[in-house]
């Protein structure tokens, strides 16, 4: 199987990051920038960079304390990269982010909360509009005793939430340097410790929404289950 880790930032270290997930048993990536700027620099570095053998594809995260910029914001790069995240944790904009069929990925929703982040309402519209919810290994990695186990409970809460309503879901690194990386086994080991089945555990690292996606970019895509012959 194809494994694909969704959320890692590559400004830090590139070739690091690249190297380090191959080692892992990545089968791709998806590069996350916060510009389309950034991402045209990355990619520059990625023509010179040495035996990269990994599918690599370009996400951007957009990150805005103001709701209504989310749709704005996701209409205007929709064309222009695989993946579209929003920067989650305010209330409004990660239900902005669920009712939004441009976006693709409702990141990290409980980041900086006292509750999960999202709603069975939100649930619902994220279901409705195919917007899948991160769960983002760093916010563990980075925390510690009584704030990991808050943040674990916040996050068991969200996988509730997406088994009952069958929201789509990823589980990523969410990795700035090299050593925030984790293999597939682990990612699908957290996923199951959050109560995720092994089998959705293991379809939320393949490469299904980015096949997806990619059809839509390539001119032929209309609609889900309808494309020009």
């Amino acid at each position: 199987m194809h494994f694909y880790e969704y959320h890692s930032h590559p400004e830090v270290d590139l070739e690091g990051m690249l190297s380090t997930l191959g080692k892992l048993g990545w089968t791709g990536a998806c590069l996350v920038c916060k510009s389309l700027e950034a991402i045209e620099q990355v990619k520059k570095a990625l023509e010179k960079a040495q035996n990269v053998k990994l599918d690599v594809s370009f996400g951007y995260k957009i990150e805005t304390p103001q709701p209504e910029h989310v749709q704005k914001m996701a209409r205007k790069v929709r064309k222009k990269v695989e993946l579209v995240f929003v920067h989650g944790g305010d209330l409004e904009v990660n239900r902005k982010a669920c009712e939004t069929p441009e976006v693709d990925v409702l990141a990290h929703p409980e980041l900086g909360r006292s509750d999960s982040g999202i709603d069975y309402i939100m649930a619902k519209l994220a279901k409705e509009h195919d917007v899948a919810i991160e769960f983002n290994f760093r916010n563990m990695l980075l925390s510690s005793r009584k704030t990991r186990s808050d943040i674990f409970s916040r996050m068991m809460e969200n996988a509730q939430l997406v088994r009952k309503y069958k929201v789509p879901f990823i589980l990523t690194s969410g990795a700035v340097e090299p050593y925030d990386l984790r293999s597939p086994s682990e990612l699908m080991s957290f996923g199951r410790l959050l109560g995720l089945s092994p089998k959705h555990a293991k379809l939320a690292i393949s490469a299904s929404m980015l096949e997806e996606n990619r059809k839509r970019l390539g001119g032929k895509w209309i609609m889900p289950g309808v494309e020009l012959e």
